[in-house]
């Protein structure tokens, strides 16, 4: 599978052996805060990256994002697709971020590069994304890419038992933003 481009990091299919690497980041409570994610553990990673390697059309798509500034080679942020809709020609863009690098304007560029790739690549004339209300932050990120706000879900997502209240934002082939 061929992956988005994203100037000064690479971007490839998601790994087992990220699993490590991204668990680091994305089981921190101020990470959780902002997502419905309930991953508390390094095998609660795993199970999230079988799923990506099943082969089904409704699979979720994940892209590793890696640092290539020294030759490092760190894995500081993801970005993808869930909720899949091979019938609809939809999906949902999801994307998190380590925290040493919030404010750098990954997120923005992997939503950008991604929702791109979703309407080329996969031929998607819908990509939506849905936000806790508090998410101030993603919002910006969505709406930066061109994304625009449709309405409240009310209850829409379980986040950690609680039923709770998103923005569902959406963008359509033209309306990202280069």
């Amino acid at each position: 599978m061929n992956a988005p481009s994203l100037p000064g990091f690479s971007l490839r299919p998601i790994q087992l052996d990220d699993a490590q690497a991204w668990a680091a980041y994305a089981c921190l409570p101020e990470v959780k805060l902002h997502t419905s994610s309930t991953a508390a553990s390094i095998d609660d990673i795993r199970r999230e990256i079988d799923k990506t390697l099943s082969g089904d059309a409704a699979a979720p798509v994940r892209f590793a994002i890696v640092d290539d500034a020294g030759g490092a080679g760190e894995l500081v942020a993801t970005v993808g697709f869930h909720t899949i809709s091979p019938l609809n020609g939809t999906a949902e863009v999801t994307y998190d971020v380590t925290p040493a690098r919030w404010g750098q304007g990954i997120a923005s560029a992997a939503c950008r590069a991604a929702t791109q790739w979703g309407f080329a690549q996969r031929g998607w004339h819908r990509i939506q994304a849905t936000t806790v209300l508090p998410n101030i932050r993603s919002q910006k990120v969505l709406e930066r890419c061109g994304f625009q706000r449709e309405g409240l879900l009310r209850n829409f997502r379980l986040v950690r038992g609680q039923p709770t209240d998103y923005w569902m934002y959406a963008a359509l082939p033209g309306d990202v933003k280069t």
